[in-house]
């Protein structure tokens, strides 16, 4: 593996907590191999089983569910240090009820399910922490799904853009966040008409509460809130 590759895969959150010297040790257990998918290619396709999972390195990928009539449902945006198929590897089909495919050029790693569960042969502890990153990982993803399903239960659009604007740094209740999408994936996202999410952020800022440049948003909704409760 390139210096580069190896450099972007300790900073996922798999390897959190592993040392430099135990990371070395463990990616020489876990054999990662390295693959390049074009803009668009197809990186898991629904129903294809999968006996690995996948960590982006570089580029964006979406997984997205697929309708009888040929229209989709972003369900997961893959960034860098994403992971994915960590699920799917643990199940009994492990057949893949999403097709995952490029949104850009995109670097991924992926390793073995064998490699990911079996007890390497010197038992190294990095293994056991590795493994504990990746319940981890996969009880976050739980909670992402379900905090999914909460915003689109609201009512409104314009509740569901709230929903999700606090969803992004609900921990810091941050008065700024940058949205991951593009108004295109951002509308597929919530369920909606791409015209319909413009019009609405538009509405938002006429009201005064937000403020949108590009992907940043200023949430004065929430200063507001905040001024209040003083």
């Amino acid at each position: 593996m390139e210096v580069v590759h190896r450099a972007a895969l300790q900073k996922a959150y798999l390897f959190q907590d592993i040392s430099d010297n135990d990371f070395t040790v463990l990616i020489s257990c876990l054999s990662p191999k390295v693959k390049h998918f074009s803009k668009n290619e197809i990186v898991i396709l629904t129903g294809e089983s999968v006996n690995h999972i996948g960590i982006v390195l570089a580029g964006t990928a979406g997984a997205y569910l697929e309708h009888v009539d040929g229209s989709q449902t972003l369900i997961s945006n893959l960034t860098p240090k994403s992971v994915f198929g960590e699920v799917l590897v643990s199940t009994r089909t492990q057949k893949s009820p999403v097709t995952v495919h490029a949104v850009t050029d995109l670097t991924v790693v992926f390793i073995e399910y064998q490699q990911v569960y079996s007890e390497c042969a010197s038992a190294c502890p990095a293994h056991r922490l590795f493994l504990q990153n990746m319940i981890k990982a996969i009880g976050d993803k739980y909670f992402h799904l379900f905090d999914r399903i909460a915003i689109l239960r609201e009512k409104t659009l314009r509740s569901k853009i709230i929903a999700y604007l606090c969803s992004l740094n609900d921990a810091t209740e941050a008065t700024t966040v940058r949205i991951p999408f593009t108004k295109t994936v951002l509308a597929d996202y919530l369920l909606a008409n791409r015209s319909a999410l413009s019009k609405e952020l538009r509405n938002m800022e006429r009201d005064g509460l937000i403020a949108v440049d590009g992907r940043k948003v200023d949430l004065i909704f929430r200063s507001t809130d905040k001024a209040n409760s003083v």
